[in-house]
């Protein structure tokens, strides 16, 4: 050790001690105390308090490690995982828009199988009224006729005269075909 450098400071501070310049008084004596482990603590303990420091450095050195380790590996992870997630995403955007675009196309095909149902429906009911008013027209005119003609053999009948019932026909013929 080295003692010559510090031969001066004790030799000055015993000066004033002894010289009742320097009181010891109680916090004096802390202060100087204090020094004094602190001096003998840095002299003969500095290379195991070193040592120990030394290894407690490279022990937080290591746990550093490992969790800046796992913490690159996570944020990894987590980039893997939101790319994923954005991958997904878009094929989902996908499948939505060719989804929408299917029952789009659906309901367009079924709205216009509902027309054709719908319009066949009423051209089937149109031609049903127009049949049921064909043979209704058929029977009116059968009756008509019937009618006419019993009307007129019935008013003619009585009459002998062959040649005017023969025009009267004639004219009633074509009176009928006329309407027609």
């Amino acid at each position: 050790m080295d003692l010559k450098k510090y031969l001066l400071p004790i030799l000055i501070i015993l000066t004033l001690v002894s010289k009742e310049i320097l009181i010891f008084n109680e916090e004096l004596l802390v202060l100087f105390s204090s020094f004094v482990f602190l001096f003998l603590s840095y002299n003969f303990f500095s290379n195991s308090i070193s040592l120990e420091l030394d290894k407690r450095s490279s022990k937080i050195q290591e746990e550093f490690q490992y969790y800046k380790g796992i913490h690159e590996t996570l944020l990894n992870k987590l980039l893997s995982y939101h790319k994923k997630q954005k991958y997904l995403f878009e094929e989902i955007k996908g499948v939505i828009a060719i989804t929408q675009n299917n029952i789009s196309l659906i309901r367009l095909n079924y709205q216009q199988i509902f027309n054709k149902c719908l319009i066949n429906s009423i051209s089937d009911k149109l031609k049903k009224i127009d049949l049921y008013q064909s043979k209704s027209n058929l029977i009116l005119q059968d009756k008509i006729s019937y009618e006419l003609y019993k009307f007129l053999i019935s008013n003619y009948s009585l009459k002998n005269d062959k040649k005017e019932y023969l025009h009267f026909l004639a004219n009633c013929l074509q009176n009928l075909s006329k309407i027609k």
